[in-house]
Formats: structure tokens, sequence, C-alpha cells
């Protein structure tokens, strides 16, 4: 059976840990690297009292020098040339899980969902939570699952709605989908699209 595990350190969600940017390479010759930022405010990588290279990693000092076209150009303590920085290409940078710590118990954030077993309502379990996007409607809770549906494949995009995900349970590790009610608002517009084709043809 798939284990959200792998996915959460695929997603850079590690235990006690959260990817919040990652290194992308050189910048001139001086030393000079690319930073991509993966916080909601771009240049609040920059101020993270501890940001590590790797979960877990040791401690860097980052320094921002401008914006680039594809995040920012800055300045790493420990690298003094070209050949280091593009060594560097691809590293992820790390800030402490407690750093986001709610305020609530009843908080949490996005990236924490990731990994989580997805549940139906009588309990059982229908996959787990391999991301959570934004196409630009809402948030969207995408499932791998257990069993792929007719029609539909092994991959589900659960709107992250009350209606159809009631319960979040961080601590126990799942979240709860109305996953019938899904199914058959699915079903229902996959047989009304094929009722229109039938209807120009």
């Amino acid at each position: 059976m798939a284990n959200g595990s792998s996915e959460r350190r695929q997603r850079g969600v590690e235990d006690g840990w959260i990817c919040v940017g990652a290194l992308a390479g050189a910048h001139g010759v001086r030393g000079d690297v690319r930073v991509k930022s993966f916080t909601e405010d771009p240049e609040a990588i920059f101020a993270f009292a501890s940001l590590h290279k790797g979960a877990n990693g040791p401690v860097i000092k980052l320094k921002r020098l401008r914006e680039d076209k594809e995040g920012f150009i800055a300045r790493l303590d420990s690298v003094k040339n070209r050949e280091d920085a593009q060594a560097l290409k691809g590293t992820g940078l790390y800030v402490a899980r407690d750093v986001f710590a709610a305020e609530d118990e009843d908080e949490f954030y996005l990236a924490d969902l990731i990994g989580l077993d997805a549940l139906d309502k009588s309990g059982t379990r229908v996959g787990f939570v391999r991301a959570v996007e934004n196409f630009g409607a809402e948030d969207l809770v995408e499932l791998v699952l257990d069993k792929p549906l007719p029609g539909l494949g092994r991959f589900a995009f659960i709107p992250f709605r009350k209606a159809f995900v009631p319960v979040v349970d961080i601590a126990g590790g799942t979240l709860t989908i109305a996953f019938d009610d899904w199914v058959s608002i699915h079903v229902s517009e996959r047989d009304e699209d094929d009722t229109a084709g039938e209807a120009v043809k």
C-alpha cells in the first residue's frame, strides 16, 4: 500500500523540518547564488533566524543582494567562487517546523496535510495526501488513491472545504474526506459531458 511519508520528503516536509526554498546555481564569478523561495512572501526566506542547508543540516547565512527573474541573487557566507556555488544547485533550504508553530492547537499549515492518510466517512482509508495545490480558484487536496476510480484514475483533487474535508487530525495522521459525495458529483459531471457530446453529434 502506498505511503505518504516518502511524499512528504519529496515535497519538502520532513519530520520537524519544512523546506522554504532552494539554491538554484551560481550567478556570476564571485560565488553569488540564485535562490528560489517557496514562502508565501518570497522575501521572508531572508528573515529566518536559522536557515539550514538541508533538513537538520548546518546553519547558513544568506544575504539578499537583489531580485532576479526567477527569485533572488544572494551571497552565502561559505561560498567564495562560482564552482562552489554551482555545486550547491538543488540544495534545499530548511527551517525547523517549530518556527511555524500555530497559536491555536486547532490551527495547522497546509504543508502539514502532505502525507496524511485520507479516510472516507466510515473510517476506511482511500489513499493519502500527495500535495495541496491551488490553480487560482481554491486550495485542492491532491490524493493518491489506493484503488483507481473508473474514468477518474488514480488521483483525486478534493476542494479543501468543510463540506468535503470535514475532519483534519494532524496528530492522528489522518483527514476525513466526504469521498462518496465527491465521487458522485464527478460521476454526474462526467455523465453530463457525455450527454452533451452525444447531443452535438
